[in-house]
């Protein structure tokens, strides 16, 4: 028996390249033979494939892409799927597309300046004494209330448990309450809740509870605080013969001093005022301190039912104050 020597290792592992060479073979086969200038693009081979054109008939097919390349137009012109001068009008069309006419650009003049009229004065508007708003008429409500409940109050508390509560608090406490619900204010248009535009939308008449919101509001009166015998030494303006001789010694000694007069027709004159109520500093005792508001005059009653609530929290229900 024969030997056989052995291959090489290196010729064992290479590998001939069946794809390049079926590549090769069917090039020099198809296109080769053609009179194409460049290969075919994919799509144009496909559509080849699935029309049945073979390769001789290739070269009939009349070329209308750039350098005289076969597109699929033309592949389609042939089989006669398109019009047979759709390709040509297509490339015409976007070469002529492709340049844009700048022939006819003309370059905008520029629009002539208006001449700058001058600016007329404004004209000043003077508005007549009698036109101003004339300043409501105001009315000052005192009343004298005692803290001696409050005061003792505080020191029951001192003494069972320890805490100061300050004065200040039960003050402000009482004016947070005796601010609720009092009568609807005059000098205010009455405004609906919103509860009451609620049920109006709905059509639903109005509870009880809602119809009475309508005649109460909330206020926000804080009071002034001050002392009798410090209320009596500066009392407020009003109309008593005593107070009008006052005044008028007042004025001839700021005349004779060469103080200026203030004009009483000024617009920047005070509120009028008035006093409401008149008692005795001599009848009050030491814990007992003048507390004042101003409010205007159709609101007197308003005013008045707050002050009688603060009078009524701080001297009968001072532990209402506590919590």
């Amino acid at each position: 028996m024969a030997q056989v020597s052995r291959m090489p290792c290196w010729i064992s592992r290479c590998r001939l390249n069946t794809y390049r060479s079926a590549r090769y073979l069917q090039t020099a086969s198809g296109t080769q033979s053609q009179d194409l200038p460049y290969p075919l693009f994919p799509s144009v081979s496909q559509l080849l494939h699935e029309k049945g054109i073979s390769g001789p008939d290739v070269s009939k097919i009349p070329t209308s892409g750039p350098k005289g390349r076969l597109l699929k137009g033309d592949v389609l012109a042939y089989t006669g799927a398109i019009p047979q001068d759709y390709s040509s009008n297509l490339s015409a069309q976007i070469s002529q597309l492709a340049h844009l006419d700048l022939s006819n650009i003309k370059i905008k003049q520029a629009p002539a300046e208006p001449q700058a009229k001058p600016a007329a004065a404004p004209e000043p508007t003077t508005t007549p004494a009698a036109l101003q708003p004339s300043s409501p008429k105001e009315t000052q409500i005192s009343l004298p209330i005692s803290l001696s409940s409050v005061l003792s109050m505080q020191e029951r508390l001192q003494k069972t448990l320890g805490i100061t509560i300050p004065l200040s608090t039960f003050l402000a406490r009482a004016t947070d309450v005796a601010n609720d619900d009092l009568p609807a204010s005059k000098t205010k248009s009455r405004t609906q809740s919103a509860d009451a535009l609620f049920d109006e939308i709905l059509g639903i008449s109005p509870t009880k509870a809602t119809a009475a919101n309508t005649h109460t509001s909330r206020g926000n009166y804080v009071p002034e605080i001050t002392a009798p015998e410090e209320y009596m030494a500066h009392p407020p303006p009003s109309a008593s013969p005593r107070q009008q001789v006052h005044r008028q010694e007042q004025d001839i000694i700021d005349i004779l001093s060469g103080k200026p007069q203030p004009s009483s027709t000024s617009a920047s004159t005070p509120m009028h005022s008035e006093e409401s109520t008149s008692f005795d500093a001599a009848d009050l005792d030491l814990a007992t301190n003048i507390f004042s508001i101003r409010v205007p005059s159709p609101d007197r009653v308003r005013g008045e039912t707050f002050l009688a609530r603060l009078r009524d929290v701080l001297q009968d229900e001072p532990e209402s104050l506590v919590f």
